[in-house]
């Protein structure tokens, strides 16, 4: 009886107190059940007018990949056409029908001379194209034509080629890992490499105009007379020394191994034995 008197008396104290009871929230949001949607309305609205308002797209889902697309095409772009280029010193003296100059290994060193105030690829610097080849390769042989006819649409540099096979040193050296392999040397160093799987002079000067910039000069056609050199078109037998040496110590290491086996000891002993028995049956007749 006391308990209940305390909380009789508690509770008119805080109905006095407090402005709005605990009972009467209680009553009023069991009276109204759409109270929680009367809530989020408004957060609702917000954020509906915020979208109406807003500059972006109403799709942020499809703005942000399209952002993404643009800048990854930007940057595809950006990769292929901002290559650094090289700044190569054009000859003056220009010939009227261009060719690639077969040569040896000391004038392709002699001609590979650096020049030690030119430190950088925007430096103007004299630029060769050089041609690493075989005259037993067949893909030297079908790049040959093409090759032939590249030189007349770059009048102003300086073409050579060299036998990869009569200088290998020479070409291990200068980082030649296949045949043919075609070189762009800015100021005396290799600068870039042709890498593409197909051999073809417009594919030719697409990787010299890409480093160096320079446009080739009219329109590049095989003729009759690229079939004719300097690089030759047909593939010429020759003895490969070096391959028979190869042969000749291969067939004498076997062979000393051969010696060195049971097999051979063995073998050894029954001709031995067989060799004895003859001569005994020879001694037996006479």
């Amino acid at each position: 009886m006391i308990l209940l008197k305390v909380l009789l008396v508690g509770h008119l104290v805080l109905e006095l107190l407090v402005p709005g009871s605990l009972s009467e929230q209680v009553q009023n949001s069991l009276e109204s059940p759409n109270s929680h949607d009367n809530v989020s309305q408004p957060t609702e609205q917000i954020s509906e007018n915020s979208l109406i308002k807003s500059p972006l797209p109403n799709n942020p889902v499809n703005a942000s990949s399209a952002g993404n697309d643009s800048v990854t095409n930007d940057t595809t772009i950006f990769n292929a056409t901002q290559i650094k280029k090289f700044t190569c010193l054009l000859e003056e003296t220009q010939e009227i029908n261009p060719t690639f100059q077969v040569v040896n290994g000391t004038t392709l060193l002699s001609v590979l001379k650096q020049n030690q105030n030119v430190t950088s690829r925007t430096q103007p610097a004299t630029c060769h194209v050089v041609v690493f080849f075989t005259s037993w390769c067949p893909f030297s042989i079908q790049a040959a034509p093409h090759l032939n006819a590249l030189p007349r649409g770059f009048p102003m540099l300086s073409f050579y080629a060299i036998d990869a096979y009569s200088h290998n040193s020479l070409s291990t050296m200068q980082g030649v890992m296949a045949i043919p392999s075609l070189f762009l040397y800015h100021n005396g160093k290799a600068a870039a490499r042709y890498n593409e799987t197909e051999y073809k002079v417009d594919l030719f000067a697409s990787f010299i105009t890409r480093y160096t910039g320079i446009q080739p000069i009219g329109v590049l056609n095989r003729t009759t007379a690229d079939y004719q050199g300097p690089l030759p078109t047909s593939v010429i037998e020759q003895t490969d020394q070096w391959l028979i040496l190869a042969w000749v110590v291969l067939f004498l290491s076997l062979v000393y191994w051969f010696t060195r086996s049971n097999l051979f000891w063995t073998l050894m002993e029954n001709v031995r034995n067989t060799w004895r028995e003859a001569e005994a049956q020879h001694q037996h007749i006479d």
